[in-house]
């Protein structure tokens, strides 16, 4: 009986941290027309987007889709950098 509570406990733990990394996951992620957006760029909130408040949502654009396409390291082959543009193109 005590081996089932705690196998109970076990599984319940499990589900739980699976479901905590599949939310932090989903947050990370932002739709590209969303990222193009003043509201998202202007982190400063002064009614101006700088060079470098575009540069780095252009980063933040690369890493997430990077990452949804298994790129490996910094560096994306010609194919990887064709499907990014593809992607970008449709509206994230």
């Amino acid at each position: 009986m005590q081996f089932r509570k705690i196998a109970t406990t076990l599984a319940a733990a499990t589900l739980l941290c699976a479901a905590g990394s599949a939310l932090a996951a989903g947050s990370e992620y932002y739709p590209f027309s969303e990222i193009m957006s003043m509201k998202m760029m202007d982190k400063n909130k002064d009614g101006m987007v700088s060079k470098k408040e575009y540069m780095d949502m252009m980063s933040l654009a690369w890493d997430m889709n990077a990452k949804k396409m298994g790129v490996k390291g910094d560096k994306m082959t010609t194919d990887e950098f064709n499907q990014l543009l593809t992607y970008l193109k449709a509206g994230g």
